[in-house]
């Protein structure tokens, strides 16, 4: 995170979130993002590098009992997949959940 005066930025690779504006850059162009999208990919790159079950992104993420059977999950990781370009570094891992790859740059400080 990269702080600016009473603000901060986070950046992962061509991803640049300024969290006060509540604001998602890809490569500069501004990206519009469901609140339970920012608040999903905020959570991912909390735990980069870790394997995240889907329970406990439910419960994390959404506030919901962890055994809920549901689809939001990999729906929402589906749709930050798209706007966000991250097909590579978004990892599905099958049977648990999701992990988010760390870069070499890691996240910029």
């Amino acid at each position: 995170m990269r702080e600016h005066g009473d603000s901060y930025e986070i950046t992962y690779g061509a991803i640049r979130i300024e969290p006060t504006a509540h604001t998602v850059l890809v490569q500069g162009v501004p990206v519009h993002l469901a609140q339970m999208e920012y608040r999903l990919l905020i959570y991912l790159l909390q735990h980069i590098g870790e394997t995240l079950a889907r329970q406990d992104i439910l419960s994390e993420v959404w506030g919901t009992p962890a055994t809920l059977k549901t689809r939001t999950v990999d729906i929402h990781v589906c749709t930050i997949r798209k706007k966000l370009l991250l097909d590579k570094d978004l990892e599905t891992i099958m049977g648990v959940g999701y992990r988010l790859r760390a870069r070499r740059e890691g996240l910029k400080s």
